[in-house]
């Protein structure tokens, strides 16, 4: 009996030694089918059933212990090529946002504008009002959206900014090709954004004016034929 005893420590040891590991279901089940073998057998024959399932239950737990130590290995080096990939993927658009601000204009805009749209506000806005301050700026944006928005004018930012009547162009800057030409500001950028954001400084205008640059006809046009909303710097803004 002292030999059954023994046997049964070491298949407990073993036991524990095998759950413990990353995947012993086979041994488990190794180990259930000769306990079974062992209730039928004798004393002196379930003494070498055991120290069989002894050299088997090593042997099964070397080797996982092995095949674990594999898997972790594994799994490591996939995490690693994971993060790699992960960064790899969010660099360009964090790069993109940042060589192409518009990307964020647009995601934040109430308005439904392409990219075309939104580069056609930028350098209108600044060929129109470089000189003036980013509420001046802002008057010149909130103009071309509130025309988008109008029945009376196109649908797009682009359609408005290069509308021409009678073969002119709506704005100066579009006629005299100055809106190619110019680099667009911070200012300028930070008004747009502030108008797609649905700030409106002009009460609605449609229309504006520079008096000093303008010809006197047109001018005189503008006065009697339309509402003055305000006045800012140097430009008139008209309904």
């Amino acid at each position: 009996m002292n030999r059954l005893r023994d046997g049964a420590i070491v298949l407990g040891l073993a036991g524990v030694l095998l759950m413990a590991s990353a995947d012993t279901k086979d041994v488990e089940a190794k180990i259930s089918y000769e306990s079974e073998s062992i209730d039928r057998a004798t004393e002196d024959g379930t003494v070498g059933v055991l120290r069989g399932i002894g050299n088997e239950t090593l042997c099964a737990l070397a080797e996982n212990s092995m095949n674990s130590g594999r898997m972790r290995q594994a799994y490591t080096e996939a995490q690693a090529d994971w993060s790699e990939e992960e960064a790899t993927e969010t660099e360009p658009v964090a790069e993109a946002a940042a060589v192409h601000p518009e990307l964020t204009a647009l995601q934040n805009s109430n308005y439904q504008l392409t990219a075309e749209d939104y580069d056609a506000l930028l350098r209108i806005v600044e060929a129109e009002a470089s000189g003036e301050d980013e509420t001046g700026r802002l008057l010149v944006a909130n103009v071309v959206l509130n025309r988008v928005e109008n029945e009376a004018f196109p649908d797009t930012v682009y359609e408005v900014v290069y509308q021409q009547q009678a073969g002119k162009a709506q704005f100066s800057p579009v006629g005299s090709g100055k809106i190619d030409r110019v680099t667009v500001s911070d200012e300028t950028r930070a008004a747009v954004e502030r108008a797609l954001a649905g700030e409106d400084a002009s009460g609605g205008a449609l229309y504006f004016v520079n008096p000093s640059l303008a010809d006197a006809g047109n001018l005189q046009w503008f006065r009697s034929h339309l509402t003055l909303v305000q006045a800012y710097h140097g430009h008139e803004f008209y309904l």
